[in-house]
């Protein structure tokens, strides 16, 4: 999802020659498989993924809409019915921090970077309908997740002048809150109703999140290829 991770890789990385290499850890040397921490390097850039993440879509996030059938016993006759979801949308992407240590290794004229971000208090907001039994409730959904990880692997390429999105994936996700809001639902639509609602955002909601994000990262480091010498350049500048 959704800047997570990868604007840092994608701003920040571009200058690893310069700004992490040469200005932050000058001992190192190119072709010995050098390892290096930057904690408090993302620590004092990560704020800069925040106008990127509100500037392509992240936050606010639209979500896709969803249909899900299930059924449900009211008493003892089993009904069919259908959830639909739409008008989502997903916010909190700008509560981002760097969760855990963060390390570049130097190889070969290459630089690889895992870095990993943790988002908290996302909030995932859906309007929904539900058929069963020719009644049709509506009303909203809310989750509430208490913090979501992400994490971009990254090389960078100096032998071509070249940025690789390696791997970007979403991890520890924390635990999802829902409640139901407007209309009150029949007391035996309820449970039924939240947990098609947690089996769609384990199955799909949180996938296509991650997906949003990957898009939004690559496009990023494509952007930056296209002009990666320029872009080394200038931030070279700035020291």
């Amino acid at each position: 999802m959704m800047k997570l991770t990868v604007v840092a890789l994608a701003i920040c990385l571009v200058s690893a020659e310069a700004n992490i290499v040469k200005t932050l850890y000058p001992g190192l040397r190119w072709g010995h498989g050098q390892t290096a921490n930057i904690n408090e390097y993302i620590d004092n850039t990560v704020q800069m993924l925040v106008p990127f993440i509100q500037n392509n879509g992240l936050d606010p996030m639209k979500l896709p809409d969803i249909s899900e059938g299930f059924e449900v016993k009211p008493m003892w006759v089993t009904y069919s019915a259908l959830l639909k979801l739409h008008d989502g949308t997903m916010t909190g992407l700008v509560n981002l921090s760097r969760s855990g240590d963060q390390q570049v290794n130097y190889f070969a004229k290459m630089l690889r970077v895992k870095v990993q971000l943790r988002f908290e208090d996302l909030e995932f907001k859906y309007r929904y309908l539900v058929k069963v039994m020719n009644i049709g409730p509506t009303g909203g959904i809310v989750g509430s997740l208490n913090r979501l990880d992400v994490v971009a692997d990254v090389l960078i390429d100096f032998n071509n002048d070249e940025m690789q999105l390696q791997q970007l994936s979403l991890t520890n996700i924390g635990r999802l809150r829902v409640k139901l809001t407007g209309n009150a639902l029949i007391d035996w639509l309820v449970n039924p109703v939240v947990s098609v609602f947690l089996r769609i955002f384990d199955t799909t909601i949180i996938k296509e999140v991650g997906m949003i994000i990957r898009s939004a990262v690559q496009s990023a480091i494509d952007n930056i290829n296209t002009n990666l010498k320029d872009t080394i350049a200038r931030l070279e500048s700035y020291n």
